[in-house]
């Protein structure tokens, strides 16, 4: 319950906000030793070298042809104003390219991130709650 001063305090019991909150039974955690052990584990070790191989190369080359696109825009102007198909410049076509090339880098990473580090990361999880029976 909220001390006097406070506007919930004359709410009814059945008004109370998140009831179901207040009746959680409490659950063991592991301790935090577990979680140190877990990070300083080979296993944890790949799944953050497994993470990083895959998503700093991506985020390398979304962004890169996304500035190579800003530069063409300033400096390339010929280029970029040129009619490619009928009255759609260059820079609109690299332009609206942007969307799919973004679409596509996303749909990588929740591709790998579904088939190979939720997997990972679950497996270290569980391990991690199986020393308190969590």
């Amino acid at each position: 319950m909220p001390d006097e001063s406070s506007p919930e305090y004359r709410l009814p019991e059945d008004h109370w906000p998140l009831p179901e909150l207040s009746t959680v039974e409490p659950h063991p955690h592991p301790p935090m030793s577990a979680y140190v052990r877990m990070q300083r584990s080979d296993d944890f070790q790949g799944l953050r070298r497994s993470f990083r191989t895959f998503a700093f190369p991506v985020v390398v080359a979304v962004l890169a042809w996304y500035f190579l696109y800003v530069l063409l825009s300033t400096f390339a102007e010929e280029f970029m104003g040129a009619p490619l198909v009928g009255t759609l410049t260059n820079g609109m076509i690299i332009g609206l390219i942007q969307f799919p090339t973004t679409w596509f880098a996303t749909w990588l990473y929740m591709r790998r991130t579904a088939t190979v580090l939720d997997p990972q990361a679950a497996e270290l999880r569980q391990r991690v709650e199986a020393e308190v029976g969590a």
